[in-house]
């Protein structure tokens, strides 16, 4: 066998990384006996996360060995260095940002972007702005606007976490045509470091994953579908970079899941088994 067929494939060595977000967690199993975080971090330790995603919270510093991925809402400069600051003072890796409003003009937004950017490069704290609700990026018009004027202003990709429920929504998506519809524009792929994989369909954002007997609902299997069509993309891509990913299952304040859905622990464990399997399956 030749050196070059001897070596592994970069699609069978890039790490998958996935974060499991306090949210899942919040008011959990219910407000009045909301778990320690003691409890919580050994929870998402023992259920194989590699790190958790949150906030800059205090209470952060007390996961010992998991990795940290933060998140902040950013819609004035001001709000920029305090916020990447104490993320790095925590030891985060990378930071997510939830950028400006849904009405902030684009030349404004853009300015915000790029002080991100100076900030985040003096800290060295790679940044990545998510595609949410209510923000600059909740459609992918405007996201793409947001690209295309950041590239010019500062000769390079902004670089996106994609959270494609919030695009779904908006486009009301039949079931088999997610993937069909979420892999373009392909500028936002190709700009993509960060993922959250919140199961979703064209109606609501977040979707039972687990049914009362603890099988995979209809609407969940409709979404793997779109999660292994989006993983043989990502696992053609020439890097050795981590992908950074979240199965971000909200638990409460905000309320994403309605009265009837399941336990939201159990669904995120659930669906990190499942992106694990198919990150496998993919390579």
């Amino acid at each position: 066998m030749s050196p070059k067929t001897s070596q592994p494939s970069v699609a069978s060595t890039r790490p998958l990384w996935l974060f499991a977000t306090l949210w899942s967690l919040r008011k959990y199993p219910t407000p009045r006996r909301e778990w320690t975080w003691y409890r919580k971090f050994a929870a998402i330790r023992a259920a194989g996360f590699e790190g958790v995603f949150s906030p800059p919270i205090p209470e952060v510093a007390a996961r010992g060995a998991l990795r940290y991925l933060a998140v902040t809402s950013v819609d004035a400069p001001e709000k920029i260095a305090p916020a990447l600051k104490a993320a790095k003072a925590l030891g985060a890796l990378a930071i997510d940002v939830q950028l400006a409003d849904y009405d902030t003009p684009l030349a404004d937004t853009v300015k915000l972007a790029l002080r991100i950017r100076s900030v985040a490069r003096d800290l060295e704290l790679p940044f990545a702005i998510e595609t949410h609700r209510d923000t600059f990026t909740e459609t992918p018009e405007s996201t793409l606007a947001l690209c295309r004027a950041y590239r010019v202003a500062a000769g390079e990709q902004l670089p996106l976490c994609l959270d494609h429920s919030h695009f779904a929504i908006i486009r009301h998506l039949a079931p088999g045509t997610f993937w069909e519809r979420l892999r373009v524009p392909e500028e936002l792929l190709a700009s993509a470091t960060q993922f959250h994989l919140r199961p979703f369909n064209g109606h609501h954002c977040q979707i039972p994953v687990l049914n009362d007997a603890g099988r995979r609902t209809p609407e969940y299997r409709d979404w793997l579908s779109y999660s292994a069509a989006l993983f043989s993309h990502l696992r053609g891509q020439t890097t050795l970079d981590p992908l950074l990913a979240v199965p971000e299952l909200g638990n409460a304040a905000p309320a994403y899941g309605l009265s009837c859905f399941g336990d939201t622990w159990r669904d995120a464990q659930a669906v990190k088994r499942d992106l694990r399997r198919q990150w496998r399956s993919a390579g």
